[in-house]
This record gives C-alpha cells, sequence and structure tokens, in this order.
C-alpha cells in the first residue's frame, strides 16, 4: 500500500490491546484495509445500521486522510515565520553560551572529505573562547588568518574547532594547532553541549588503533553521547527540509513594519459623527430633566423654604451697645 506524498492513514481511536497489536504486525496492505474486529472496543466501535445490526465498519477502523494546499494562505508569509522563528531560537542560544564550554553548529552536507578531518558529519564542534557579539555594521572581520563577512544584525561568537577522531565512534578531540573560526550563532544548533572527557571511567573501546589513542594521549579527547548525535542529525535534516527565502523574509517584514505607527497611542480618537435620531433623543431628554427641576415629579409639590433672619454683625452689635439710652422730652403744657 503506497500513499502519495499528500495522504497519510489515521485513526480517531488508536488502542494498544492485543487484537490492534496483532493486526498492527499485518502486511500494510491488510493492515489498514480490514476493520479492527479483534479490538477489545469494538463492542462500541461498530458502526450498526437503522435496524441495529453490524454494517462490519467501525468507527475505529484505519482511515486514508490527503493534505490539501490552502489557496487562503500566504505563501510570502509562510518565510517570514521562518524568518521569526529562527531569530527566536539564536536569541535563546546566545543567552547559553559559556566561555570554555563546547557547542555544535550546522554545516552544508557535502560529499568530500573536511580539512578538519572529520567524516562527512552534518555539524561541527566547537569550544568557545569568548562571549557572543551582535554585529553593528555590515563588515569583515579576520580570526586569525581566516577573513570572515558578518551582517549587521546578526549574532557571533569564536571558537576553536574539534575533529573527529578516526576510527572512534563520536570521540573527538582538539585540532591541531587549536584552529579558530567565526561561528555564525543562526547555525547553532546545541549552545552547551556536554561532552565527557576521557578517563578512567570512560575510556575508548578495546581494539583503537594506536595512531588515534597517541593523537588522543597529545590533544586530549572528549565523548559525545549517542543520542546527540542522532539529535543532531535528526535536527540538519529538520532545518534543510525548512529552509527559507531571506530576501522574501526581510521584503514581509519590512512591510510589515511600515504598517505600523509607534505614534498611534498619542492620536486623539475622532468624535463620533451623531445621527438625527440620537440628537432628538438628546434633547427630548435634556427637556424633560429641565422641567423635573422646576416643577418636580407628578403629584409633588415644592415647598417654600422659611426665611433665614440674617444675623447682625459684632461690629454692629458693639456700637449699639456703647451708645447712651436715649432721653425722654419733657412736655410741654399749655396756658390756658
Amino acid at each position: 500500500m503506497d500513499l502519495p506524498k499528500n495522504e497519510f492513514v489515521f485513526s480517531r481511536f488508536p488502542c494498544g490491546c492485543d487484537g490492534c497489536w496483532k493486526q498492527n504486525r499485518l502486511p500494510i496492505e491488510k493492515r489498514y484495509k480490514e476493520p479492527r474486529k479483534d479490538c477489545v472496543l469494538w463492542p462500541m466501535m461498530e458502526i450498526k445500521d437503522k435496524t441495529g445490526k453490524g454494517t462490519g465498519k467501525g468507527h475505529n477502523d484505519w482511515r486514508v486522510g490527503r493534505f490539501e494546499k490552502d489557496n487562503q494562505s500566504d505563501e510570502r508569509q509562510y518565510h517570514a515565520i521562518m524568518a521569526d522563528t529562527l531569530e527566536e531560537m539564536t536569541a535563546r542560544q546566545v543567552k547559553q553560551i559559556v566561555r570554555g564550554n563546547f557547542g555544535a553548529y550546522f554545516v552544508a552536507a557535502s560529499k568530500k572529505k573536511r580539512k578538519r578531518g572529520d567524516e562527512n558529519l552534518p555539524y561541527y564542534i566547537v569550544k568557545w573562547t569568548e562571549a557572543p557579539w551582535q554585529a553593528s555594521v555590515d563588515m569583515e572581520t579576520y580570526v586569525g588568518n581566516e577573513r570572515y563577512t558578518v551582517e549587521k544584525g546578526r549574532w557571533y561568537c569564536t571558537g576553536t574547532w574539534l575533529e573527529k577522531l578516526p576510527g572512534a565512534r563520536n570521540w573527538f578531540t582538539m585540532t591541531e594547532g587549536d584552529w579558530r573560526t567565526l561561528v555564525d550563532l543562526s547555525k547553532v544548533a546545541v549552545a552547551n553541549l556536554r561532552l565527557l572527557p576521557r578517563s578512567e571511567a570512560n575510556q575508548m573501546r578495546s581494539g583503537t588503533r594506536r595512531t588515534t589513542i597517541e593523537v588522543a594521549n597529545e590533544r586530549g579527547a572528549w565523548r559525545m553521547a549517542d543520542s546527540d548525535h542522532a539529535f543532531l542529525v535528526e535536527e540538519s535534516q529538520s532545518r534543510e527540509a525548512n529552509e527559507f527565502d531571506v530576501k522574501i523574509a526581510d521584503e514581509v517584514l519590512e512591510e510589515e513594519a511600515a504598517k505600523i505607527n509607534p505614534n498611534s497611542w498619542a492620536k486623539k480618537p475622532e468624535p463620533m459623527k451623531e445621527g438625527p435620531q440620537n440628537r432628538e433623543r438628546k434633547k427630548s431628554r435634556a427637556k424633560k430633566e429641565h422641567l423635573l427641576q422646576q416643577t418636580g415629579p407628578a403629584g409633588w409639590k415644592k415647598k417654600s423654604s422659611p426665611k433665614k433672619k440674617s444675623k447682625p454683625s459684632p461690629k454692629k452689635r458693639k456700637s449699639e451697645s456703647s451708645a447712651p439710652p436715649p432721653t425722654k422730652r419733657p412736655r410741654r403744657g399749655r396756658t390756658a
């Protein structure tokens, strides 16, 4: 049963019972075509007709799915998303780099034997010799006799190369002369790689060539875990499959940045235009409030507030108390 690239097999209710495990070991031609009658969930998973009889098919049967292209998606956005993802991954790797520790970064696959004497691995191992730094401008720089071109905004770090020990699985040693290099941190897979040094508890297998042991004695030797090696190989394949166009990604990001107005928060919102109905409502509401203030609600009489007597000022009181009492004038009598 060969499926096209855009199709896949799935089950809505996967199960690990003995019946399902037995069916999963059948040839592919029978595995996904026959119903899963031996499953312990079959009594409830079997599809029945209107009369209640079994149809021989189940809700837990294997089915074939198909990937379809979404016409609403923008292919240019894919490149921008991948660029954003790589930028976030790089920022995380920058924080993990420690001078003196080891790191692994990806290189382009090549069938030619590399200068470092290692096999055709998709990654290099380095020992970090300084703290990472970010390029402020596009420029050229030298590390030893090697010239490197750096791009503005990218992160870089200097390290010393390690090479693979021939005939020793996942064993590495320092390069002859301690070759230094400049690493683009966007290509780093593991910023803090754990390598076990050679010791009594961590020895090379018996039967290793004498020349290899001599190199290990001279330059040192470190072993990488098999799981770390498998991860680096798998991650390199994943990155190759998810490559993106840098130019398209930069164009999309520039377009999106141009749409953003940093001073939008300072703009005062424009007043909303009122329709004729809202204006009439406001007028009638204001009129009612005005009438209520004057007359009050229905059945309510406004009581007149009593007038308060004004108190005389203290100066006036003082002047009145200091004045002498009035004298009575005698009446003039009439003469007869």
